[in-house]
């Protein structure tokens, strides 16, 4: 009998007598549940000593890159035409390397190979990238933990506020002419006339245009803002009604090289014929910036402008449609005539 108060689960269930003698004394309720106990006992001793990680069967990095991430991508990103390019350089930068073999440090040392010959904006879209697909390998029981989640992004400092004068313009578009590039100057009028993302502007199907009534729907764009429609002013109404007289597929700007896709980036070209017309320091993305302060200077408001823009924000559309430092200084000259000194 034990003494009173001692719990039941904790009762002498048997005793054994080893072949030397003496008695061992086992908990339980019974020899099964003390076994039991005593397993679970062990295991607990293991566990402390070191962390039991299950092991993963994990693929090849560019295996899993090119089956299920690219499936999934295809299916629900919105960029993903654009993303292939960079799918294809991480594939060649990790090849195959499987991913359980990946550490943060070489998430870092990419980020070093890369910034040899790239801008610091453009090796933090190849690292989101690369985060997003070690993210999924773990969504996908590939990886127990993404290697590169502490990876941080490069700084990109800030760049001047940049917008194209008319007598630049002018000189672009010449440049344009002259280089050997398909749709180039097409592509900038578009731009300057509409403040379409680059995107938006070699994605557009003819489905999307309305010449008849002078609109353009963007669909699919960056975010749910960018859903929008529109108007052609008289140089895009045109620009776009040649194009229609020789259309060739379901795109307004079709792929010289390939059927039934759309027209590559023309970045290549735009810079040549940025470095021809002698224009320091501009980007495709300016001729946005352009366009939406070019409205602002004319008197156009600012929620119209980022109607037009796609902005889901005022702040985002500020940015862009600055007032410019003559536009400022005569807002400042106006304290002298208003009396309120």
């Amino acid at each position: 009998m034990l003494p009173s108060g001692c719990s039941e689960v904790l009762q002498v269930a048997y005793a054994t007598v080893p072949p030397g003698g003496g008695k061992v004394l086992q908990l339980g309720t019974s020899k099964g549940e003390a076994k039991a106990l005593l397993a679970s006992k062990r295991l607990e001793r293991l566990r402390g000593r070191e962390e039991i990680v299950p092991k993963v069967d994990a693929p090849p990095f560019d295996q899993f890159v090119e089956g299920q991430y690219t499936e999934y991508a295809r299916a629900n990103k919105r960029g993903f035409y654009n993303e292939q390019y960079r799918l294809k350089q991480l594939t060649e930068f990790f090849g195959k390397r499987k991913l359980s073999e990946l550490t943060a440090w070489d998430g870092e040392n990419f980020k070093i190979e890369m910034r040899r010959h790239r801008a610091p904006a453009t090796v933090n879209r190849l690292v989101g990238n690369l985060k997003h697909i070690l993210s999924k390998a773990v969504d996908c029981k590939m990886l127990t933990a993404n290697p590169f989640a502490s990876v941080k992004l490069l700084r990109v400092p800030e760049r001047a506020e940049r917008i194209l004068t008319k007598e630049e313009e002018d000189r672009l578009l010449a440049a344009c002419s002259q280089i050997h590039a398909p749709f180039l100057r097409t592509s900038v009028l578009v731009a300057l006339n509409t403040g379409m993302r680059k995107g938006e502007i070699h994605g557009l199907r003819w489905e999307h245009v309305d010449l008849p009534n002078r609109q353009i729907t963007v669909l699919n764009g960056k975010t749910d803002e960018s859903h929008r429609r529109i108007p052609m002013n008289d140089v895009v109404f045109e620009l776009l009604s040649s194009l229609w007289q020789i259309r060739k597929g379901e795109f307004v700007f079709p792929s010289p090289r390939k059927k039934d896709e759309r027209f590559r980036d023309p970045k290549v070209g735009f810079m040549k014929a940025v470095r021809l017309a002698k224009i320091p320091h501009i980007r495709f993305h300016d001729l946005r910036h352009t366009f939406a302060t070019r409205l602002v200077r004319s008197g156009v408001d600012i929620i119209t402008v980022q109607k037009l823009l796609g902005h889901s924000n005022i702040t985002t559309t500020s940015r862009y449609a600055h007032s410019g430092a003559d536009a400022k200084m005569e807002a400042v000259k106006r304290l002298d005539f208003v009396g309120v000194r």
